[in-house]
């Protein structure tokens, strides 16, 4: 996830060209939000490092310098974006489904493409496991692997509701990756484990004979894609048409195309014409919260 956003940064700046130099010399740095909870897993040091590449590539491709701002949460995200403190911001799908019931000025630009398209969560059982519903895995433990997605971890505080802490035990494996987790559940040495859909997928494609010891249990709804959104007003028509087609063409450029094939991400695209739409289908399966996401929450167990 962590390199899948150094991409989406990278590109971001990539994207920025002497026209912008010229629109906002004298201007400060371009400022670009992401979310903490993008970083999952990942030290607050580590996380200020990768921010180092966007600034140089910014200096190296603009001749400006630019600045990656990480914020504590997707609403105060976009708080900043609505005082003008940032100028574009990476969301997960269904955390700008929240922020735009506060900033309705907040419009997405591209949204990212992840392998097969889909933004989804599974979790999977061996194929021997009597479990039949998520609740059937009372006394079982649940593994997360290293820098699991926010959207796995919000289907899984939506499954665990009304449920006893017992169900699904949450066994956090900050060293394991998704592959090593799931080879844990194919060899039978886990009972369960929260994946994400591209995670899976790659899986059966890497692994085809251990993936058929393996079983899908239960899966959460389509999330809405992650994207880049801006504030309306906040950067000229032309800057956001430069970025726009900066981003949906960098999959094919030598410079990009590689880092997009290895980590996961097909590249940008266009703004579905049915995003809206999308996003209100969310927030009816996952409301905004009234306390802090539940990442915070599956850390503490």
């Amino acid at each position: 996830m962590v390199r899948c956003l150094v991409v989406v940064g990278v590109a971001i700046l990539g994207c920025l060209s002497g026209t912008e130099q010229a629109a906002r010399a004298g201007d400060a740095p371009l400022k670009i939000g992401m979310v903490q909870g993008m970083f999952r897993d990942v030290q607050p040091t580590v996380v200020h490092a990768l921010a180092r590449p966007f600034r140089n590539l910014m200096e190296k491709q603009t001749g400006l310098t630019g600045n990656v701002e990480i914020c504590a949460d997707s609403l105060a995200m976009a708080k900043k974006m609505q005082d003008q403190k940032l100028d574009i911001a990476v969301f997960h799908g269904f955390e700008f489904a929240w922020a735009k019931t506060k900033y309705a000025d907040l419009t997405p630009l591209v949204v990212a493409v992840p392998q097969g398209k889909i933004v989804q969560a599974h979790v999977v059982v061996h194929v021997d496991s009597t479990a039949k519903k998520f609740a059937d895995l009372e006394g079982e433990s649940l593994f997360i692997p290293r820098g699991a997605k926010a959207h796995c971890l919000a289907y899984l505080e939506k499954l665990r509701e009304g449920l006893p802490k017992s169900v699904a035990r949450v066994v956090p494996k900050s060293g394991q990756t998704p592959e090593e987790t799931l080879n844990a559940v194919s060899s039978g040495e886990q009972s369960a484990a929260l994946v994400d859909a591209a995670a899976y997928s790659g899986y059966q494609n890497l692994q085809p004979g251990a993936a058929k010891q393996l079983r899908i249990l239960c899966s959460s709804e389509q999330f809405p894609q992650t994207l880049v959104a801006v504030r309306k007003g906040t950067l000229s028509d032309g800057t956001l048409l430069k970025l726009k087609d900066g981003l949906t063409t960098a999959h094919k450029t030598p410079q990009y195309k590689p880092l997009m094939m290895m980590w996961n991400l097909q590249g940008f695209e266009e703004v579905p014409s049915n995003y809206e739409e999308q996003l209100q289908k969310c927030m009816q399966s996952y409301p905004r919260p009234t306390t802090p996401t539940s990442t915070e929450a599956v850390k503490k167990e």
